[in-house]
C-alpha cells in the first residue's frame, strides 16, 4: 500500500538575517537578530524557538520526520497593519517576492501564500494578480481583522472586499485568513497565553460569522476558504 503524503498544512519561513533589506530595520517594521535568536519589530520580540523557521534548517527537519510536503503562510508580522502606505507597499511585497522564490526553487516541498492589505483594495487586486499570473502563487493570505485608512479596525469579510474576493474566487484560490494583532484592539493584558488561546479564536469566530452572514461561500464559490488557529 502506498504511503499517503505527510503536509504540514500550517507552517512559517523566516528569512536569513542577511535576506531582509535593510530599511525594514531601519523603520522598524520587521528584521532578525543576526544570531537568528529573535524576530524584532520596533516595540516587539519573540524567540525563535527553533532552527527549523528557516529554510535549509526546515529541510533537514522535514526530512528527519518525513514530512512530504508544507504549506507556508505569510508571517503574520507583515500584514502591514498600521504602516505607511508606501512602506506596507515594499513589505508586503518583499514577503510575497520571499515566499515566490521558496516556492519556484522547491516545488515539491512548499506550497507558499501572499498577502495583500485589504484596507487599499485596488492595490490588493493589482498585487493578487501579480502574484498568481506571474509568479505563479494559489494561496491568499488574509487577515481575520485589519486596520482601514483612518484607523478603525474592520472584519476581513467587509463588503468593502468584496472585489478581492471575486477575484480570489475567478483564479479558484485557497485564502488562508489568519488572526492577528488583536492586542491592538482588544484592550486586555497578554497573561497566561489568552491571546493565542482565546482570541484568535474568538477573531476566527467574528470574520467566520460575517462568512456566512453575508453568504461568500454561495457567491464565490471558487474562493476555498481555511481558517488558521480556528479551533
Amino acid at each position: 500500500m502506498k504511503r499517503k503524503l505527510r503536509i504540514n498544512g500550517h507552517s512559517h519561513l523566516l528569512p536569513y538575517p542577511e535576506e531582509i533589506p535593510q530599511f525594514m530595520q531601519d523603520k522598524g517594521i520587521f528584521w532578525v537578530d543576526k544570531d537568528r535568536k529573535f524576530m524584532l519589530q520596533k516595540d516587539w520580540s519573540r524567540p525563535v524557538t527553533d532552527s527549523s523557521f528557516f529554510l535549509n534548517e526546515k529541510l533537514a527537519w522535514m526530512e528527519k520526520y518525513k514530512i512530504d510536503h508544507a504549506v507556508v503562510l505569510n508571517l503574520s508580522q507583515l500584514y502591514g497593519n498600521g504602516l505607511r502606505l508606501e512602506e506596507m507597499k515594499q513589505a508586503l511585497r518583499f514577503q510575497n517576492d520571499f515566499n515566490a522564490r521558496i516556492q519556484q526553487e522547491h516545488p515539491s516541498k512548499f506550497t507558499c501564500g501572499f498577502v495583500v492589505h485589504p484596507g487599499f483594495v485596488r492595490g490588493a487586486m493589482w498585487e493578487i494578480e501579480r502574484c498568481v499570473e506571474e509568479l505563479g502563487m494559489q494561496l491568499l493570505c488574509l487577515p481575520t481583522h485589519y486596520m482601514d485608512t483612518i484607523g478603525t479596525w474592520r472584519c476581513i469579510f467587509d463588503e468593502e472586499n468584496e472585489p478581492i474576493f471575486e477575484l480570489a474566487s475567478k483564479y479558484n484560490l485557497a485564502v488562508e485568513v489568519h488572526p492577528y494583532d488583536g492586542e491592538k484592539f482588544i484592550k486586555l493584558e497578554n497573561t497566561s497565553w489568552r491571546f493565542h488561546l482565546i482570541w484568535m479564536l474568538a477573531q476566527c469566530a467574528d470574520a467566520y460569522h460575517f462568512l456566512t452572514l453575508n453568504g461568500y461561500a454561495d457567491k464565490y464559490p471558487g474562493m476555498r476558504t481555511c481558517f488558521a488557529h480556528g479551533g
